[in-house]
């Protein structure tokens, strides 16, 4: 091939590979969904629940149902359906797939822990979204390994005496605790 004919192959090649690359560049990804989920916040823990997302009528249906919320209804006169969604902050989740979206939720009180917060993630769904894991723990950590598709879970909570780490898998339903773990709390 001639040096005529071989320079603007050449130029023509680089202009496309430039052009290339810089719309790859700007393409944003989408942000990574948050690993940690804390009632608190500081210098290592970011304030998820300071600007938290509308919950839907039907997460709010499979928390009204579960086991813990009909515990504190039964105790507490206050909970109605009504007032029941000003109780929980919410934060949208991917688990398992990006195409499907859970709820990271914590409540305040009158649902909820004295000692503890109460944590859920429920798994939506337009026509019967579901809880699929709860723990009252200082916060949680999603964690890199997986089971049945879907990330374990480590719960961490303290007394004035004791601290608690609790591990769960997926089970293919919903999230069951494999390991707890404490240690005397000592200053």
């Amino acid at each position: 091939m001639s040096t005529e004919v071989r320079m603007p192959c050449v130029l023509i090649c680089a202009l496309f590979i430039a052009g290339v690359a810089t719309a790859q560049s700007k393409v944003k990804k989408p942000a990574a969904d948050p690993k940690a989920f804390y009632e608190d916040c500081g210098d290592d823990r970011p304030c998820l629940f300071d600007h938290p997302a509308d919950i839907p009528n039907n997460v709010l249906d499979a928390l009204w149902v579960s086991k813990e919320v009909q515990s504190e209804r039964d105790e507490s006169k206050d909970l109605n359906r009504e007032t029941f969604a000003k109780y929980f902050k919410a934060i949208v989740i991917h688990l398992s797939n990006p195409k499907e979206i859970d709820y990271v939720l914590l409540s305040e009180s009158p649902v909820g822990g004295v000692d503890a917060p109460w944590f859920w993630i429920v798994r939506f769904d337009h026509a019967h979204s579901k809880v699929i894991f709860f723990t009252f723990a200082n916060g949680f950590e999603i964690l890199r390994t997986r089971n049945n598709g879907y990330p374990d879970i480590r719960s961490d909570a303290a007394t004035a005496s004791t601290i608690y780490t609790e591990i769960y898998h997926y089970d293919g339903q919903k999230y069951v605790l494999v390991h707890r773990y404490h240690k005397e709390n000592t200053p």
